[in-house]
């Protein structure tokens, strides 16, 4: 009887069989996985897409944070906030730097304008660009200058009383100014050129300086002198105001030119004492007692200097 050999797998055969079958059932577990992945992703990203849409959902900051952050991966675009105009935006660029960008917005600057950062600055993310209008304007004005008056005294004039030798006259300035204004508010201005058109003329006056007069072959001092206007009153039936009968030798006077109980002296009239007052005697008037209406009458209305002695 002939034999037919038989041949039984090898062991070792057998086993890489079995590892090759549960590697190719692996590589299918896992693509099934990521497909399964990529479709919940997917089902996900419509209904978040959806809802946001709809408005019907927020999102948390870090949400936020996370979409703008793609957003900025994706498209390149960089928040920057600028102001120009009056106008604050916060707005999305792809410029490089400020030049671009306010090319990008529209926004021309002119040589006077201020630009910060500078015009070359790379832009970064949150950026402030403030474009500021700077307008210069020159003004010119005219000012007056003002005189001085000049004092010198004079010996034989009484004290107390001053006479203008000479006039004084307002010079006349031409003045330049550079006023600055930035956004439409003034926040300088200098004074650039100043031209005199005319200078000022002095004045000049002369103050007495005497104090002491001779009247009779009497010396008498005095504080000041007065140019008053004088009239002459007698009796009326009332005592002075200062409660005394009048009599020779008193006047009235405005208490506030020439106090109540001052002696004085009166050029053509002689010594007398500021006891008396009088509705009608106010600032330089004064109003002389005479014993008979016809001496006041007599006396009438003239100028007359008034002596305040010491």
């Amino acid at each position: 009887m002939d034999w037919c050999p038989v041949e039984w797998p090898n062991r070792s055969q057998s086993g890489m069989t079995a590892k090759m079958q549960a590697k190719q059932s692996g590589k299918k577990a896992t693509k099934a996985g990521l497909v399964g992945l990529l479709i919940l992703f997917l089902m996900a990203a419509g209904v978040l897409g959806y809802a946001l849409l709809s408005e019907k959902i927020v999102l948390p900051a870090v949400l936020v944070r996370a979409e703008a952050f793609a957003k900025e991966v994706l498209s390149g675009e960089i928040p920057v906030t600028v102001t120009a105009d009056g106008k604050t935006q916060v707005v999305r660029t792809k410029a490089k730097n400020v030049q671009e960008l306010l090319n990008e917005r529209g926004i021309t600057v002119k040589p006077a304008d201020e630009v910060q950062p500078a015009l070359t600055a790379l832009l970064k993310k949150d950026m402030a660009v403030k474009v500021t209008r700077v307008e210069v304007k020159t003004v010119t004005k005219q000012i007056s200058l003002p005189f001085i008056t000049e004092r010198i005294p004079h010996p034989e004039m009484p004290r107390g009383f001053n006479r203008q030798v000479k006039k004084g006259k307002p010079g006349l300035q031409k003045e330049t100014w550079q006023i600055r204004y930035e956004d439409g508010k003034e926040v300088s201005r200098v004074c650039v050129a100043r031209e005199v058109l005319r200078e000022p003329v002095n004045s000049l006056v002369q103050y007495g300086t005497l104090s002491a007069i001779s009247r009779g072959g009497q010396p008498l001092r005095f504080s000041r002198a007065l140019d008053m206007l004088a009239t002459g009153y007698t009796y009326t039936g009332f005592n002075t105001a200062s409660g005394t009968a009048p009599a020779p030798g008193v006047a009235a006077v405005d208490p506030g030119v020439i106090p109540l109980g001052t002696r004085l002296y009166i050029d053509n009239y002689g010594k007398a004492t500021a006891l008396d007052t009088g509705g009608d005697i106010k600032g330089n008037r004064i109003d002389l007692f005479y014993e008979t209406r016809n001496e006041a009458i007599q006396w009438g209305v003239r100028k007359t200097k008034v002596y305040v002695l010491e």
